[in-house]
């Protein structure tokens, strides 16, 4: 027959044993199951007002084969936009104006991309540059 002692003394070493089993399982993260990723929807931009001072929008998702219109904002004189050496549309343009400012995305995008841009805004005596941006592409 055991001594009270004897039980007792088990008691504390079982409760901790209990604390740490408990206390290991609790801290696992929820596991994503192989192959199953988040995604995300993105609304297409086709229209950016430009402003004396800013744009509708810095950064604009542009969706296949959709086009991309700038138009003037109210105060808004002209402006000229530069894509530099490096263009998302279909037509190749890297530099025009509010004179033309409507240019298609292509076809199809590949992979995320994103096109950085200058456009300078002219009001009155007054001129704003801003580089803002244009992303294509996470097709599979």
């Amino acid at each position: 027959m055991r001594s009270i002692y004897a039980r007792w003394s088990a008691a504390p070493a079982c409760a901790l044993t209990l604390v740490v089993i408990l206390g290991t399982a609790s801290c696992e993260k929820p596991r994503v199951p192989p192959g199953t990723r988040k995604t995300k929807t993105l609304n297409c931009a086709s229209n950016v007002v430009v402003n004396p001072k800013k744009l509708s929008h810095d950064s604009v998702y542009l969706c296949d084969g959709d086009i991309l219109t700038w138009t003037k904002g109210n105060g808004t004189d002209s402006f000229t936009i530069d894509f530099h050496n490096r263009t998302p549309f279909s037509d190749n343009a890297t530099k025009f104006n509010d004179q033309n400012a409507s240019h298609p995305g292509q076809v199809q995008y590949g992979d995320l991309d994103v096109y950085k841009y200058s456009i300078t805004i002219y009001s009155g005596p007054d001129s704003t540059t801003l580089d803002p941006q244009v992303v294509t592409g996470g097709n599979p």
